[in-house]
């Protein structure tokens, strides 16, 4: 487009007339920059806004779910109630005051949260009190109020709580091996847990130097502890309890069938006394055992040894009795008087089993007797 450029205005007033043609060439000059601006956008081929992006902007969502600063969007005083104030909003978040009716958080404590669905009277979202609980709730349009469930819940806590933590396996599923117990360590001092001692030599042990390899199992419930202890070479099982105060009410040990089973002992005898025979040929060799409860038994035939405080025969290391013991046992049946005879016995505390005396001959004396040995 040409621009046209008008007549010059003349007249006899010189002044005038130049003030009215400088006026006119102002416009003309404004007119030709408009026009080379508008000719500058007819030829920009990138439009300010397409139709999709003004109808993307025309359908967008204005509705806020905070404040214009980010915070929350709605506030419920002391004296109101979260339902009320949320029922009839989509997303949003809010925060109730310390005391509100319906809130789930102690009474000195803070709520915020948000709706996560929302239409009207219905609703379901998440709050975080500031004592540190979370919580998640819902309404439907048949309530009248907002049911909370706090997170977790206290069935599953509680079932947390009274959950077993040790592992039975290893990661890997492989069987996870007992921690072992190092040398010195007092049994009665274990927490509870299963352990092993692998040849160490513990304190408060059942037995006295013995480095064999134990199982040990302990148990507690409130300051008393249940202490099961069982050596594996033999399958012996000993169990002690810890009482109230800390008092050790000591170790006991299982009894099973085969401590029922006597492990004869033959001690050598001396002094003279040998071994009676007779013409049945039986073995009256002199023999000595102890059963589980300590109880000694004593048995044989002996002959021609000498009579006094000197030992026939030594028992064996554990079978000492408690105290001296005296038995009166059968001797020989020939002699001077008819019938049995007798020889009074001394066992010492030392094991030393002596023939004081006897009625008649020396042709056999019968050690025969049952007493209780002193504990080792």
């Amino acid at each position: 487009m040409d621009i046209k450029s008008p007549k010059v205005f003349e007249t006899s007033d010189k002044a005038h007339a130049d003030l009215f043609n400088d006026m006119v060439k102002v416009l003309l000059e404004n007119d030709t920059g408009l026009l080379d601006q508008l000719g500058g956008h007819i030829d920009d081929t990138k439009p300010h806004a397409s139709e999709a992006e003004k109808k993307k902007w025309n359908e967008s969502q204005l509705y806020k779910i905070t404040a214009d600063d980010g915070k929350y969007l709605i506030s419920v005083p002391a004296d109101k109630n979260i339902y009320d104030a949320i029922k009839d909003k989509g997303t949003c978040t809010f925060i109730a005051s310390p005391g509100v009716e319906d809130s789930p958080a102690p009474s000195n404590a803070y709520l915020r949260g948000i709706q996560t669905v929302g239409q009207n009277n219905i609703g379901t979202g998440f709050a975080v009190d500031t004592s540190g609980n979370a919580y998640y709730f819902y309404y439907n349009s048949s309530h009248i109020s907002i049911t909370w469930t706090q997170l977790p819940t206290a069935a599953e806590k509680d079932k947390w709580n009274s959950g077993q933590l040790y592992k039975l396996t290893q990661d890997s599923g492989d069987r996870k091996p007992l921690p072992t117990v190092l040398d010195g360590t007092d049994i009665l001092s274990l927490p509870a847990g299963s352990y092993y001692a692998a040849g160490q030599y513990l304190t408060n042990k059942p037995t006295t130097n013995d480095s064999s390899w134990f199982n040990i199992d302990v148990r507690t419930a409130g300051t008393r502890k249940d202490i099961r202890l069982w050596r594996s070479f033999d399958n012996m099982y000993w169990f002690g309890t810890v009482h109230t105060g800390g008092e050790f009410k000591g170790w006991k040990r299982m009894i099973t069938d085969a401590d029922s089973n006597l492990n004869w002992k033959f001690p050598t005898i001396g002094n003279g006394w040998k071994t009676y025979k007779s013409e049945v040929n039986n073995d009256y060799r002199v023999r000595v055992a102890k059963d589980a409860l300590g109880t000694v038994t004593v048995k044989g035939a002996i002959a021609g040894g000498t009579l006094g405080d000197v030992p026939a025969f030594t028992l064996p290391e554990g079978c000492e009795p408690v105290a001296p013991f005296y038995n009166l046992g059968v001797a020989s049946s020939t002699g001077g008087f008819k019938g049995p005879q007798y020889s009074r016995q001394y066992i010492a505390t030392d094991g030393r089993f002596c023939i004081q005396s006897t009625s008649s001959n020396n042709e056999f004396i019968v050690v025969n007797c049952v007493f209780k040995a002193k504990e080792g």
